[in-house]
């Protein structure tokens, strides 16, 4: 995997975060828009190769709320769908500033998955 530029506009959250994660308020999304704003480092946006964002929906926010054009991202290998739900929910809950009701959350939602098996069973 390597670092690339995108386009903002050809981005959007994976259809099952707002159930998985709860949203930043607007407070503080404001404050980490100020801090990207003053150069503040993050990781990049973790997305799929069709542009759903899988880790980093709160600083890809920010940053169209600060009219940045474009973000740093890393692509995700191409995964099946569990497994990419599975990746979505370990990055989100590994970030250092998650916050007690995303973890909760999203350990939760992890359970209700199919189990991961490899391709041709076990």
């Amino acid at each position: 995997m390597h670092f690339e530029q995108a386009f903002i506009g050809g981005l959007r959250p994976h259809p099952e975060h707002q159930r998985l994660f709860v949203p930043l308020s607007d407070d503080e999304l404001t404050e980490l828009a100020r801090r990207m704003a003053d150069g503040g480092r993050f990781q990049p946006l973790l997305i799929t190769d069709d542009g759903l964002i899988l880790a980093g929906v709160e600083h890809w926010l920010a940053a169209t709320r600060l009219g940045w054009r474009e973000i740093s991202v890393i692509r995700a290998p191409r995964l099946r769908p569990v497994e990419l739900r599975a990746l979505m929910v370990a990055e989100n809950i590994r970030s250092l500033d998650v916050r007690d009701e995303h973890l909760w959350r999203g350990m939760n939602n992890f359970f209700d998955m199919e189990p991961l098996r490899p391709p041709g069973g076990w």
